[in-house]
């Protein structure tokens, strides 16, 4: 993730279809300076509209802890639903997670009800 007037990365937004990674398909992190910014909000929904729109997958799963609100802020503005509820193992240790998931079907009507004349 880049600003366009710095080409410095400032953060990572990635997507797989893997399922030895235990089937989650997207995630990302923000630089510490950038957070709060609508940065990874904007990654995740042009990420997330390349997965359904472009590559065409049914479903979108992503597992996050409990405690990381600003990701899971972004899955409820997302549309998306808790399916899964756990422990996880995560650098910091043993923690409670979660896995949200939202279909394309579902995107695709968040995506309308949202759309404005700058992002489709």
């Amino acid at each position: 993730i880049r600003l366009l007037a710095n080409p410095e990365a400032i953060g990572l937004i990635d997507i797989h279809i893997a399922p030895e990674l235990g089937g989650d398909h997207r995630g990302f992190w923000i630089a510490r300076a950038f957070q709060g910014h609508g940065y990874a909000s904007e990654a995740a929904d042009a990420v997330t509209e390349f997965w359904f729109n472009i590559l065409g997958q049914p479903e979108l799963r992503v597992t996050k802890a409990v405690a990381n609100q600003a990701s899971r802020r972004i899955s409820e503005r997302q549309g998306m639903q808790v399916v899964w509820r756990g422990q996880k193992s995560y650098i910091g240790g043993l923690m409670p997670a979660e896995t949200w998931l939202i279909t394309q079907a579902e995107w695709l009507t968040t995506r309308t009800s949202l759309a404005t004349p700058d992002f489709p």
